[in-house]
């Protein structure tokens, strides 16, 4: 069985490796991303099986991510089938309701999840592709 791919954009250095080990840990290849450029450059590249996106990057943030992946036809027809989960420490309702409204699946606030937990839930949206 091929091995599931997480596109994660983090720009913490140590909050990205952190991730990425336990992810490859948990048995999946994680394709890293430090910017909003690079997480659109790499969405045109390579094939996610599930997109981690945190809000606060340098270049383009989340919600510009967000805003290209649903304007831009290339994308918004590959990543239709794609979940995408925001990674942030943002918590405050609106940030939430406009990234579900912008296609996100999902919200988590980095700060009230353990890499552990993350796993978990990502296994509910991997183990439905």
């Amino acid at each position: 069985m091929e091995k599931k791919t997480i596109l994660l954009a983090e720009d913490e250095k140590d909050a990205a490796e952190m991730y990425k080990v336990a992810f490859e840990q948990a048995g999946w290849r994680v394709l890293l991303a430090g910017d909003g450029e690079e997480v659109l450059k790499l969405c045109r590249e390579e094939s996610a099986d599930l997109i981690l996106l945190d809000i606060n990057m340098p270049k383009k943030d989340g919600f510009e991510v967000l805003e290209d992946f649903r304007s831009d036809d290339y994308l918004f027809e590959i990543l239709k089938k794609t979940p995408i989960i925001m990674l942030s420490n943002y918590s405050n309702p609106q940030d939430i309701d406009y990234c579900v409204k912008m296609g996100a699946s999902d919200y988590i606030v980095k700060a009230e999840w353990t890499p552990k937990l993350i796993i978990e839930k990502l296994k509910k949206y991997l183990d439905k592709k």
